[in-house]
């Protein structure tokens, strides 16, 4: 059985966590995300936009023989992100980090956790007894670049 450790973020995070997104969002295509989508998912993000969060500690790394493989960001009411690399994907990062991303979200006492989700991960948020609220696309991308869908969910614990 692997063990996974998992801790807060720190500064020092930010570029495995940024590398991480990267090599994530590769695999999507061709499905369920078209490669033009794919080719320009990160087209002006750096491993500094990750550093203001992971130097706040507002992230969550799940770690394997202290390779980083997976990380999870809760807000109050929401789950902002949560990723595992591909090649350890059914090990259990993905239940840990999102036990980890509820209870940062949960903390405002409401109940209420909302997610945008990649449309790869709306199985794994349906399975936490998720339900799709709405459809829409990331917000934040310049006009000219294809946009990105996702699926808004929600849940009241």
């Amino acid at each position: 059985m692997t063990h996974i450790t998992y801790r807060r973020s720190t500064a020092s995070d930010a570029p495995e966590v940024f590398d991480l997104v990267t090599r994530s969002i590769l695999r999507l295509a061709p499905h369920p995300y078209d490669q033009g989508v794919v080719d320009t998912w990160m087209i002006g993000r750096v491993a500094e936009d990750y550093r203001p969060d992971c130097a706040d500690q507002c992230l969550w790394i799940a770690e394997v023989n202290e390779k980083q493989i997976g990380f999870a960001h809760g807000v109050l009411g929401e789950v902002m992100r949560l990723f595992v690399d591909a090649d350890f994907v059914g090990i259990g990062a993905g239940a840990g980090l999102m036990d980890l991303a509820l209870a940062d979200a949960l903390q405002n006492g409401s109940g209420k956790v909302r997610i945008d989700a990649t449309l790869n991960a709306v199985p794994f948020y349906k399975k936490w007894g998720f339900i799709e609220i709405g459809t829409g696309v990331f917000s934040g991308r310049d006009e000219e670049l294809p946009p990105i869908d996702i699926v808004k969910l929600e849940r009241m614990f």
